[in-house]
């Protein structure tokens, strides 16, 4: 198959309505587009084209994507929702699951739905949550013992897992339950960057193993919630959890969500309060566990500030060692590496002029390991975030949460749990590496989790 040309041609979106021509990502193959990059190691593909242009198109199949490698021009994005609405390839992927969902929904739909949601995601309510997480997080590691060799990347989605159903739900989703939610969550998400980077609507149809394996896994997670929302309302109580307020809200006209807005939701929290958490848990206690000296500190902090007490979030404010690894983490590895949206309206970013309906993407793990942004940006360096070196940084150069409107409404829960399961970990335990070779992202999937990889028990 030939490399397409670099010609004028290909390097720009063909619009008279364009100030600038759009540079095209280089090595671009008939029909394929750049799916072939993008599909066996997407984040050194998305990386360099930050060489190119502060937007640079990509071509997933035949289908142009616009991807952004600036700050400023993200920060206009992410600031202008009603410009830059939810939509775009990635986005409407995850509709087949998530369908009209606070995850996915458009401008107008997710100003309500968070309007009514917002309540359980309050500072008073996160705060409320540390006594569930705690009994989630010992549930998992209360039985470890002296040189126990742990699987930390199933550990934490196991702690994730059982953690959201406690504090979401009030529902103690254990034993073979949660690992079958967190298998299907698994194969859902490397299903839908298959079909984000291979969009062709021939391939999603056809019996394969793979879109067996997908499709099982989407039915399987419908009936798991399903059968959730069934029991709430047989049971008629009221827990004081998400899926109870979500039971008892009304809209503008007074009437309640139907059964399939609030599957929508529940599904929506189960996807972002288990893989997304999982995520970050897992990379931070990998990265702490390169790191003895400041695996010292931290467990220096905890047992000082903490004591034998456990852990709450008023203790936060004193465990900045912690606070700072996180911070870090959420830099160089961001759950949400690709996001997309769609523009509504003929707009202009930067130099660039864009139509309605173009499909706009931007990156947070590539914006994060600027080096103009970052001083050595591939190095875990939890000291950036101390006070005295945070301060003179752009708040445009970190955004693993997303921004705007469209914020992630769990961002200080996620936090809080991470920041409770490594206080735990860490003021009772020193952890040596057994697995040897630096841990990866998971291929092909659509969230940034680390590979498996195996850490060893110390007691302090």
């Amino acid at each position: 198959m030939d490399v397409a040309s670099d010609d004028n041609s290909m390097n720009s979106l063909k619009s008279d309505a364009l100030d600038a021509p759009i540079p095209h990502a280089p090595w671009r193959l008939p029909i394929l587009g750049h799916s072939v990059q993008l599909f066996t190691d997407p984040l050194p593909f998305v990386e360099k084209l930050a060489q190119i242009g502060s937007l640079v198109r990509v071509d997933l199949g035949r289908l142009p994507m616009l991807l952004i490698t600036d700050p400023d021009l993200t920060h206009q994005v992410l600031q202008d929702s009603r410009t830059f609405d939810k939509g775009g390839p990635l986005t409407d992927k995850m509709r087949e699951l998530a369908s009209n969902s606070l995850l996915t929904s458009r401008y107008d739909d997710h100003k309500v739905q968070r309007k009514l949601m917002q309540p359980a995601f309050s500072r008073t309510r996160i705060a409320g949550y540390a006594s569930e997480m705690n009994q989630a997080i010992d549930a998992v590691i209360g039985h470890w013992q002296e040189g126990d060799v742990v699987e930390i990347t199933a550990a934490c989605y196991e702690i994730a897992a059982r953690s959201a159903s406690r504090t979401m739900f009030a529902a103690n989703v254990t034993g073979a339950a949660t690992a079958s939610v967190v298998e299907d969550l698994t194969t859902y998400l490397g299903g839908l960057f298959i079909r984000l980077m291979v969009p062709s609507r021939l391939m999603r149809l056809l019996p394969t193993p793979a879109n067996v394996r997908y499709n099982g896994a989407m039915r399987r997670l419908h009936m798991t919630i399903d059968r959730m929302i069934d029991a709430y309302r047989q049971s008629g109580v009221d827990h004081g959890d998400l899926l109870s307020m979500m039971l008892a809200a009304r809209d503008e006209n007074g009437e309640p969500w139907t059964h399939k807005e609030i599957h929508e939701q529940v599904l929506t929290m189960f996807l972002a309060g288990i893989e997304t958490t999982a995520s970050v848990m897992g990379w931070t206690i990998y990265l702490i566990s390169q790191h003895p000296d400041f695996a010292e500190r931290v467990a220096a902090q905890v047992i000082d500030t903490v004591g034998d007490a456990e852990p709450q979030a008023d203790h936060f404010p004193k465990l900045s060692e912690i606070r700072c690894a996180v911070m870090e983490t959420l830099r160089l590895y961001p759950p949400a590496w690709l996001s997309t949206r769609v523009v509504t309206r003929e707009t202009t970013l930067g130099k660039y002029r864009l139509r309605a309906g173009d499909a706009v993407a931007y990156s947070p793990y590539v914006l994060q390991r600027n080096p103009a942004l970052f001083e050595a940006p591939e190095r875990f360096a939890p000291e950036r975030w101390l006070p005295e070196n945070a301060k003179s940084m752009s708040s445009r150069s970190f955004i693993p949460f997303g921004g705007g409107v469209f914020k992630c409404i769990g961002d200080q829960f996620g936090v809080m749990e991470v920041t409770l399961t490594l206080a735990k970990i860490l003021s009772r335990w020193r952890l040596s590496p057994v697995t040897k070779d630096r841990v990866r992202p998971v291929p092909r999937r659509a969230l940034l989790a680390p590979n498996k990889f195996e850490i060893r028990l110390a007691a302090r």
